[in-house]
């Protein structure tokens, strides 16, 4: 099943739809529906014309100014992370170089960091949610993780993932809304079409794609696992840290388990 990546044009119709915010936005006031515009509607709310906004929804017109996504945002009622996607989508970070963007690479001292943290689960993933290392903590509880590599074909490929994750839905939902924020930040990483193509055989994943969610961060600090090992439930604190190296496109994911 072919699956389009973000774009400015399909974002606007979707927010203009009428679609409810994510069901993990941070705000309660904007998981309430939101009523449908049509085209003349947005248009006059954002001060500007029809013909612009028919243009930008079919991807005919590149790059909106600043100001003008700001409008759009204000008359869709956008939250403040979808207003940040608009952005992101109407002036990506290109590659301007031509640069290959290749695997990251995880030094020693961030292996022997990650294993240090022990019984937490650490783990560094990168933009498409490749596993680049993990700890024997992270890889226990997420059985069969490193079979696969990636967090997301975790989720949907592999059969344990709905045993360990108690709210598997909800953590799947926010994982691919996360990739969605990642990808209209990042447009030109080749690894976003690799991962897109092979999700795109998941049904499941197909569903939440179609969503159009975005989030960039957790929704809660706090998730259930189950302890498949040891047969019991276990509360996480999850974290995320950026590397302070720019070159290193990746973050460390931690699971504390909870006192």
């Amino acid at each position: 099943m072919l699956i389009e990546p973000p774009s400015f044009g399909s974002y606007l119709r979707h927010l203009r739809s009428g679609a409810p915010p994510a069901a993990f936005a941070p705000d309660p006031a904007y998981r309430t529906p939101r009523p449908a515009m049509n085209r003349a509607e947005l248009a006059t709310a954002a001060r500007t014309s029809v013909g612009y906004v028919q243009k930008l929804e079919q991807g005919h017109a590149d790059n909106p100014s600043p100001a003008v996504v700001d409008r759009l945002a204000d008359a869709l009622g956008s939250t403040s992370v979808e207003r940040q996607h608009l952005h992101d989508l109407a002036s990506p970070q290109r590659n301007e170089h031509g640069e290959q963007v290749s695997r990251q690479e995880v030094t020693p001292v961030q292996r022997e960091a990650a294993d240090g943290l022990h019984p937490s689960l650490a783990a560094y993933v990168d933009e498409a949610w490749n596993v680049l290392y993990s700890n024997a903590e992270y890889r226990r509880m997420f059985r069969r993780i490193t079979e696969v590599g990636n967090v997301l074909t975790w989720f949907f490929y592999v059969p344990e993932s709905k045993a360990v994750m108690v709210e598997w839905e909800y953590e799947a939902r926010l994982t691919v809304a996360w990739l969605r924020a990642l990808m209209a930040r990042r447009p030109g990483n080749p690894l976003f079409v690799e991962i897109l193509e092979t999700l795109s055989r998941s049904a499941e994943f197909v569903r939440m794609w179609e969503l159009q969610e975005v989030i960039l961060g957790r929704h809660k600090p706090h998730f259930l696992v189950h302890d498949l090992d040891r047969g019991r439930e276990v509360e996480l604190l999850a974290q995320v840290y950026p590397t302070p190296d720019p070159s290193q496109h990746m973050q460390l994911y931690l699971g504390i388990p909870a006192r």
